[in-house]
C-alpha cells in the first residue's frame, strides 16, 4: 500500500525533528476523538506537534491551532506517561508545502527549510539544520 501525502509529510517532519535533536516518543497518538501527529521531548519540554501539509497550490497550510485539543491530548498523555519530573509542555505546528515531486518547504515557527520530501529520509538543505545551543 502506497503512503499518502500526509503519511509522507509526517515521516519528513519526524526526521526533521530528530535531526534537530528531538526525541520522538509517539507518532499518531490518539485519545478519544483527539489526536496529535507527534509527541516528542526537546530538552526539558514535552512537545505535542501537529503536521500540516498542502500539496495543491503555492500557499503554506493555514495554521489554526486548536488549543482545547492540544490541552486534552497533553492531559491524557501525561496522565498515562510515567513522567515523574517537572517539565514544560509546548504545542508546535510543522507545516509543509509540497513544491516538487521530491521536495517540500517546511515551516517550523517562523523559520523555513527546504527538505527532501518523498525520499526515504528528509534532509535539511538550509543551514544550520541542527539546533544550535545557546540562549
Amino acid at each position: 500500500m502506497e503512503a499518502t501525502i500526509k503519511d509522507k509529510a509526517n515521516k519528513a517532519a519526524v526526521t526533521f525533528l530528530q535531526r534537530r535533536g528531538y526525541d520522538i516518543l509517539e507518532e499518531g497518538w490518539a485519545h478519544g476523538t483527539d489526536s496529535v501527529d507527534v509527541i516528542a521531548r526537546d530538552d526539558e519540554d514535552m512537545v505535542f506537534v501537529d503536521v500540516l501539509v498542502n500539496s495543491a497550490g503555492l500557499d503554506m497550510p493555514e495554521e489554526k491551532p486548536d488549543r482545547g485539543k492540544f490541552e486534552r491530548i497533553a492531559a491524557a498523555y501525561l496522565a498515562e506517561a510515567a513522567e515523574d519530573e517537572d517539565l514544560s509542555v509546548r504545542f508546535d505546528i510543522v507545516s509543509l508545502l509540497v513544491i516538487g515531486e521530491s521536495r517540500a518547504l517546511l515551516r517550523e515557527g517562523r523559520i523555513f527549510h527546504i527538505i527532501a520530501f518523498l525520499s526515504s529520509t528528509a534532509r535539511c538543505r538550509s543551514k544550520p539544520c541542527r539546533r544550535e545551543s545557546g540562549p
